[in-house]
This record gives structure tokens, C-alpha cells and sequence, in this order.
């Protein structure tokens, strides 16, 4: 099982387009990153 971490922070984009891929730093002071849907921004 994946431990579960909370975003804390949107860092950026890695490009424009439907769906968007970025970079988020989590409450495990880790960076992931994630795929995000063009609406959430």
C-alpha cells in the first residue's frame, strides 16, 4: 500500500495542454509529480 501525502504547494507546470502534468511539494516535504485535470488550476 502507498503511504497517502497532502499537496501543499503547486510548484509548476511542465507544459500546457488537456491534461496537466506539474510539480507539487507535499506535506512529507517530498516533490511528486502529478497529472492534474486542466480544470483545477
Amino acid at each position: 500500500m502507498l503511504p497517502e501525502v497532502t499537496a501543499t504547494r503547486y510548484v509548476t507546470p511542465l507544459r500546457e495542454g488537456g491534461s496537466l502534468p506539474g510539480i507539487v511539494e507535499a506535506d512529507d516535504l517530498g516533490t511528486y509529480v502529478v497529472k492534474l485535470p486542466t480544470q483545477w488550476r
